[in-house]
C-alpha cells in the first residue's frame, strides 16, 4: 500500500468515528493504563536508512468512554548508509471506534518532539542531525488475552517529521495494553446487559431476550426439549426430540402415507394407504407368522410353524413354478429370477433349513442326455439361491432326468410341466 493510501485509509477511519459506539475492552473512565509496545520501522528513503526496530513505552489515561490521552516514549535502530537512532517524547489522542466482538479498534492522532541522532555516511549530503517537531496518524486495535486483564494491542502509524515534507515513516507495533488498578474495568465483566438476562452484551448471542427468562450462558432462553421452541413460547414443553413442531412447539401432525397414524408415531412410514394397521402405523399379521396380511396367502398358518414368502406352511418340498430355462440348456430365462427370489427369502427367513435342487426333464432326447441336463440345471439353481444369500452349505444338487413325471409326457402341456426344478425339504 502506498503511502497516499494509508493516509486517506487513517482520515477515513477518523471520519467515521463519531457514529461509534464505546468498546468493552478499554480501560473504565478515568482510569490510567500503560502499552509496551516493539515493531519495525520503514524509513523514509531520503534519510538513506534502511528497515529497523521500533520501541515505545505509552503511558494513558481513559477519559471517557471513548477518548484517552496518551504520552510516549520511543525510539530505534535503523542501519545504512546513514545510522538512524530515532529518539523522541509523544502525545496522543485516542478515538475508540467501538467493539467488534473480540476487537476493538482505535484511531490515534498525535504530535511530539523527534531526535533523529542520524550519524551520517561518506558523502551523504546535508548535515541531518536535528531536533524537529513531529506528527503521527494511526490505526490500532486492542482484543482481550484470555482472562488476563492485560490485552493485546497492535497498530499501524504513519510518522511526519516537520524538518522536511520528504521525511515520512511507516511504523508496524505490537504489543500489551496493561489498565493499571480497578481491576474491574477489565474484561466483559463491565459490558452493559441491555436485556437484562444476566448475560452481558459483549457474548450476548440473543439481545433481545426478555428480563427474567432463563438464559443459557450466551443469553439465548431455554429449550427445554429441544424443539427449537422457547420455554416461555412452548405450549408442548415434553416433544420427543426430531419431531417436526409448529410455533407452540407441538407436533406437527403429518401421516405421509396415508395410513391414518401420524408421522411423529408411525415405525412403518412407507404402508400402502389401503393396509390395515396398528397404532404404531404397521400393518397387521392377523396369524403372527411374520408375513403381513396383504401378502399372505395361508393367513391361518398354525403358530411356531416354518413358512414361505407367502406365509404358507413348508411341508415335504418348496415348488418353483414358472422357474424355465433356455432349450437344451441350463441358462435360466429372465422370468425365473422372480420366483427364485422369493424361494432365497424363504432360505434366509429359515437358516436351518436343508434342501436338495432337484432336477427333472421330460422324454424327449436320449435318456442319458436327459440325466445330464437335470444335473445342470438342478445345479443352476443352487448357484442362483447361494447368490441371493442362501447357506450353499444346506443347498445340494441332484438331476433325475425323466424319473418321477407328474404329467403325460404324450402331450406337450405334459411335456413342459415334468420339465422342472423344486427344492426337497431334508430336514
Amino acid at each position: 500500500m502506498s503511502r497516499g493510501m494509508l493516509i486517506a485509509t487513517l482520515f477515513l477511519g477518523l471520519g467515521i468515528a463519531s457514529s461509534a459506539a464505546a468498546s468493552d475492552w478499554l480501560a473504565a473512565e478515568d482510569q490510567w493504563y500503560f502499552s509496551p509496545l516493539i515493531g519495525a520501522t520503514f524509513e523514509d528513503k531520503d534519510r538513506a536508512s534502511d528497515q529497523g526496530f521500533s520501541a515505545a513505552l505509552g503511558f494513558g489515561k481513559q477519559l471517557n468512554n471513548r477518548w484517552a490521552l496518551e504520552f510516549s516514549l520511543f525510539g530505534g535502530v535503523h542501519r545504512g548508509v546513514n545510522e538512524f537512532l530515532p529518539m523522541g517524547v509523544g502525545v496522543d489522542l485516542l478515538r475508540d471506534l467501538g467493539s467488534t466482538g473480540l476487537i476493538s479498534p482505535y484511531v490515534v492522532l498525535g504530535t511530539g518532539w523527534i531526535s533523529p541522532n542520524i550519524v551520517e555516511g561518506v558523502g551523504t549530503g546535508p548535515e541531518l542531525d536535528y531536533d524537529n517537531f513531529m506528527a503521527t496518524l494511526g490505526l490500532g486495535m486492542i482484543a482481550p488475552l484470555g482472562d488476563s486483564a492485560a490485552r493485546f494491542r497492535g497498530e499501524v502509524r504513519y510518522r511526519r517529521d516537520f524538518h522536511s515534507p520528504d521525511f515520512s515513516d511507516l511504523l508496524l507495533m505490537g504489543g500489551l495494553y496493561i489498565p493499571i488498578g480497578d481491576a474491574s474495568a477489565s474484561g466483559p465483566s463491565v459490558s452493559p446487559d441491555s436485556d437484562g438476562d444476566g448475560v452481558p452484551n459483549d457474548v450476548d448471542r440473543c439481545p433481545a431476550t426478555g428480563a427474567g427468562a432463563h438464559a443459557d450462558e450466551f443469553g439465548c432462553e431455554l429449550d427445554g426439549d429441544g424443539d427449537g421452541v422457547a420455554n416461555s413460547k412452548d405450549r408442548c414443553p415434553n416433544t420427543p426430540k426430531s419431531t417436526n413442531v409448529d410455533r407452540r412447539g407441538c407436533a406437527i401432525q403429518v401421516d405421509s402415507d396415508g395410513d391414518g397414524v401420524s408421522d411423529n408415531d408411525d415405525q412403518c412410514p412407507d404402508t400402502s394407504p389401503s393396509a390395515s394397521v396398528n397404532a404404531v402405523g404397521c400393518e397387521l399379521d392377523s396369524d403372527g407368522d411374520g408375513v403381513v396380511d396383504s401378502l399372505d396367502s395361508c393367513n391361518d398358518t398354525p403358530e411356531g410353524a416354518r413358512i414361505d414368502v407367502r406365509g404358507c406352511t413348508i411341508r415335504d418340498k418348496i415348488v418353483l413354478p414358472g422357474v424355465r430355462f433356455e432349450l437344451n440348456s441350463a441358462d435360466l430365462v429372465g422370468e425365473s429370477t422372480a420366483i427364485l427370489d422369493q424361494a432365497a427369502q424363504t432360505l434366509r427367513r429359515h437358516p436351518e433349513l436343508k434342501v436338495e435342487a432337484c432336477g427333472f426333464t421330460d422324454t424327449s432326447g436320449p435318456e442319458v442326455f436327459n440325466e445330464y441336463l437335470s444335473q445342470k440345471r438342478a445345479e443352476s439353481v443352487r448357484r442362483y439361491l447361494i447368490s441371493k444369500g442362501a447357506n450353499g452349505d444346506n443347498i445340494s444338487a441332484t438331476g433325475y432326468g425323466e424319473a418321477n413325471p407328474i404329467a403325460d409326457n404324450a402331450t406337450r402341456p405334459g411335456r413342459q410341466r415334468n420339465r422342472r426344478v423344486h427344492l426337497r425339504i431334508l430336514n
